[in-house]
């Protein structure tokens, strides 16, 4: 489990700490103070393949899949700079303010991403190697920005210009290193899977209790769902369709029953697939009835321990932030936190509200809607 967590670099943050983490994490705030940000940084921290895992959030606001790097004239360092990877760095003016790190409070089990400027050297076998400038170097037309990766004091991989383009496949080959804290991670996004995504993750789940969980959790939304299966329909990427079958009603699509129905399925979904991992859901409230999220928060409650899995969340919502607390007493005041971000100036700081009087905090400068 992530107890505490130091990131610098990343991002919104220069420096942000949170000195204490539980098995259930809720983060609040204003808009633009991060929330999001702060669990992209969670799940790097925690994924099991950094370079697909930067990749992928490097390019999780932007459509389609990770683009190429591609050129856009020659910056003062002769190097073309365009990319999503770049957004990942702190930015204080023209310059990345510093690597990013993300590690434990006191500096322990870090992941440190660089950005720094590389000779591009092709020897007689036409092999090529990129070997870090030094200062005096001659900078030629041979020369790029480069993403070293690195686990504690090791490095684990090198993302080039080169290797944006690649498909997944090929990305995994690249890895070197494990983590030895790598977990499953499960990042549910605001706006919920594509069909595609979650049409995987349910097949991924035929075996074991985890479609049991997601069909309990529909239930909390409607008792009278029996089953969900997928079926072809040549309208829908892949041509399948996500079906409930009802109680008195038959089979009827997923996506006919609201957004409350297709949310819950989606956190089921994420939660199943992040047994022993780290599951992230970004704007829990989406999509919910007030009266469901508590319901939902106990039942996430009870799976997070029975299936070791730690969550983190944001809301805007005072009804999800209520929610938690009444769940989150359950466990313990060390097994569930809240903390509000605010961003003062260009810095952002995370403060931590505690659970029994939660309701005075939230009347301070809380952001509900």
């Amino acid at each position: 489990m992530i107890q505490s967590l130091h990131i610098s670099g990343f991002k919104l943050f220069r420096e942000l700490t949170l000195p204490k983490l539980g098995q259930l994490n809720l983060f609040v705030g204003e808009n633009n103070t991060g929330k999001s940000c702060l669990l992209e940084a969670i799940g790097l921290y925690a994924g099991r393949t950094p370079v697909v895992d930067i990749l992928e959030t490097a390019s999780r606001r932007y459509p389609g899949r990770v683009r190429p790097w591609v050129p856009d004239g020659m910056n003062e360092e002769s190097t073309a700079t365009r990319h999503p990877v770049f957004d990942l760095f702190h930015w204080e003016g023209s310059k990345v303010a510093s690597p990013i790190v993300i590690e434990k409070v006191g500096g322990a089990r870090s992941l440190r991403v660089e950005l720094r400027l590389h000779l591009r050297i092709t020897d007689d076998q036409g092999l090529t190697r990129y070997i870090p400038a030094q200062p005096g170097d001659v900078v030629t037309e041979q020369a790029e920005m480069a993403l070293p990766v690195y686990r504690d004091d090791r490095q684990v991989a090198l993302i080039t210009r080169r290797m944006l383009p690649l498909p997944r496949s090929r990305i995994l080959e690249a890895e070197k290193l494990f983590s030895e804290d790598a977990a499953a991670v499960a990042h549910l996004p605001a706006g919920g899977f594509s069909d595609e995504k979650a049409a995987s993750m349910w097949d991924a789940l035929v075996q074991g209790p985890g479609q049991g969980l997601v069909l309990d959790w529909l239930r909390m939304l409607d008792h009278r769902v029996e089953d969900l299966a997928y079926v072809g329909d040549d309208g829908l990427p892949r041509g399948r369709l996500a079906l409930l079958k009802v109680e008195g009603e038959g089979r009827v699509p997923l996506r006919s029953m609201g957004d409350g129905l297709t949310r819950l399925f989606h956190v089921g979904l994420a939660m199943a697939s992040a047994s022993k991992g780290v599951l992230l859901i970004d704007e829990f409230e989406n999509g919910l009835h007030w009266t469901v999220q508590e319901k939902l928060w106990n039942a996430l409650s009870r799976a997070s321990q029975k299936f070791s899995v730690q969550i983190f969340a944001t809301t805007h919502s005072r009804d999800c932030i209520e929610s938690f607390a009444n769940a989150g007493k359950e466990l313990g005041p060390d097994e569930a936190m809240i903390y509000r971000l605010e961003r003062r100036g260009d810095d952002v700081f995370a403060s931590n509200l505690p659970l029994i009087n939660v309701d005075a905090a939230m009347r301070e400068r809380v952001e509900v809607r």
